[in-house]
């Protein structure tokens, strides 16, 4: 399939290996041009010299006339179904002989419209029932004859069934497949019938008389075929050749009205039955894009490069807009890249999706946090993801980082010491509910040493606590197969803050090659946002310390822009 679909001709029908193998597997009809697209491409491989056949090849046309017959009774399964009043069900689309033989068992249906009782005054050959014996029936047989399937003369006159005979009239003139008008006698309902077909018919339809003198108004602008007594054996050749080679063409307009038409006329039956399937290849389209967003979603999170994994899941969301994991893993993404609006904007998508998912809720209020104008949508997102679950200590300690930045923004130039007595309270929760997880403990110790600084109370349980979590800071490092810059970054903060300069800038360098390069500049800003903070209280610190501090801001500028 792969080798048929390379070798597709350039311009034209684009051949997929799906569809090839739907084709192939007679899963269902393909439309004309992939059909003969693919003819095409197979008896150019079947070609010694890889030769395309020329576009009269005659190899070709057997396969249009059966695509046409396959068709054909498609549309007359649909327009059955339908009339009857019954769920169409799903096609079959793979064809069988017996199929085909029940298209051929089918009488083709040949209506002619002609006086119902006389010819008219002027008419050489006036007895109707004649015309029907000699010319019409023999027309029928040699029209079946060629084409190879019974026909079913059908004459309105002739019916039994009782009714508005005006329905059944118009009716023929817009179904049959096979319509014959004979205008001798310039019968005025003939005319209006005629005209009728050729409003809703862009074929077959024959025009006959017995003499062309006798043909009004616009009718003469087609070909009418003569017919008289004197000439039966001729005129019923010369008739029956024209509807065979009429209905050998699928793209033939033989009426004036609609040779130029841009529209197209078509049953209510037929249009019901379009809209069905239409209905029924949209849930099908759907369910591919669905199965299509879900597997680039599944690659996105198994790639370790985290530039394919955005553009698999801007993929996912594309294909699949329903995927709420999508947009909340894209959101997180670029919520962890400092893409700060974008990250908003997926975000609230992945929350409008999925409206109980506690941790879409948490990082849309991370995300509104760093945008100084969206403080008071980001403690809601954080209030929302607190009512869904209050036991999630990512959420507590993320709204401890919301609170934490709020303080710094709050009164310009001034730490907000309320918003960091709730900042510490929610650290502090975090840490209950994960009483091993570095990062609620860690910011916590930083609080509580800035507010001491601040409060101008000792310093010394604060560190205490810092040389403390050295070690679990170690071991986090350790843990995580030196690959996580966060826990590094605690680890740094540790040595930084007890006054070992040099080791700790050492571990903050490895920190920094440890975060990708798109998210680097964002996640040294939020590494060196608290150590800004502890500046602001340098008196209440050891001297060694505050040197550390400055070194390490100055270090992380220096490292958000290097390559």
């Amino acid at each position: 399939m792969r080798d048929i679909a390379g070798h597709a001709p350039a311009a034209g029908r684009v051949l997929s290996e799906s569809g090839i193998s739907e084709a192939l597997s007679g899963r269902r009809l393909p439309s004309i041009d992939f059909l003969m697209a693919l003819v095409k491409t197979l008896l150019r491989l079947g070609d010694p010299r890889r030769r395309p056949p020329a576009e009269d090849d005659p190899r070709l046309e057997p396969w249009r006339q059966r695509w046409t017959l396959l068709q054909r009774l498609r549309v007359d399964e649909r327009r059955h179904r339908l009339a009857a009043a019954t769920p169409v069900a799903d096609e079959v689309a793979a064809t069988s002989d017996d199929e085909v033989a029940a298209v051929r068992a089918k009488p083709l249906r040949c209506f002619v419209a002609v006086p119902g009782e006389t010819m008219g005054t002027g008419a050489a050959w006036d007895d109707v029932t004649e015309i029907r014996r000699q010319l019409l029936e023999p027309v029928v047989r040699a029209i079946g004859e060629q084409i190879g399937r019974e026909v079913e003369l059908v004459i309105e006159k002739e019916k039994t069934t009782s009714g508005v005979i005006h329905r059944s009239m118009f009716g023929e003139a817009r179904d049959a497949e096979l319509y014959i008008a004979d205008l001798t006698g310039a019968n005025p309902n003939v005319y209006l019938e005629l005209g009728v077909r050729w409003a809703t018919r862009d074929n077959v339809t024959i025009v006959i008389c017995q003499d062309l003198a006798d043909v009004r108004f616009n009718p003469l602008i087609v070909r009418i075929i003569e017919y008289g007594k004197d000439r039966l054996t001729e005129s019923v050749r010369r008739i029956a050749q024209a509807a065979v080679d009429g209905l050998g063409r699928t793209d033939l307009v033989d009426s004036p009205v609609r040779d130029t038409a841009p529209a197209v006329v078509m049953s209510r039956v037929d249009l019901a039955a379009i809209r069905q399937e239409h209905a029924e290849m949209a849930v099908e389209l759907a369910q591919l894009r669905q199965q299509l967003g879900e597997d680039l979603l599944a690659a996105a999170r198994n790639t370790a490069d985290s530039r394919r994994r955005v553009l698999l899941l801007e993929k996912a969301v594309e294909q699949n807009p329903a995927s709420w994991q999508a947009h909340f893993e894209l959101g997180s993404i670029f919520r962890r890249e400092g893409k700060y609006a974008e990250a908003v904007q997926t975000l609230r998508i992945a929350t409008e999706l999925r409206p109980d998912h506690a941790p879409a809720w948490r990082e849309l209020g991370t995300a509104l946090g760093k945008m100084s104008a969206s403080m008071a949508d980001a403690t809601a997102a954080f209030e929302r993801a607190l009512a869904l679950d209050d036991r999630d200590a990512e959420t507590w300690a993320t709204q401890g980082g919301l609170l934490r930045r709020l303080a710094r923004t709050a009164t310009p130039g001034i730490l907000d010491e309320a918003l960091l007595d709730r900042a510490l309270t929610c650290y502090r929760r975090a840490a209950e509910l994960a009483p091993n997880h570095l990062y609620p403990l860690m910011n916590a110790a930083r609080i509580e040493l800035l507010l001491a600084g601040m409060r101008r109370t000792s310093t010394v349980p604060a560190q205490t606590r810092i040389e403390q979590l050295e070690h679990l800071a170690r071991f986090a490092v350790h843990n995580s197969g030196n690959t996580d810059p966060w826990v590094a970054f605690d680890l740094a903060d540790t040595l930084i803050l007890t006054g070992r300069a040099d080791e700790g800038l050492t571990v903050l360098r490895r920190a920094a090659e440890l975060c990708a390069r798109e998210e680097r500049t964002a996640i040294l800003k939020t590494a060196a946002e608290p150590m800004s903070d502890l500046l602001t209280v340098a008196d209440a610190l050891d001297p060694l310390v505050t040197a550390a501090l400055q070194d390490a801001i100055e270090l992380c500028k220096t490292l958000a822009f290097q390559d």
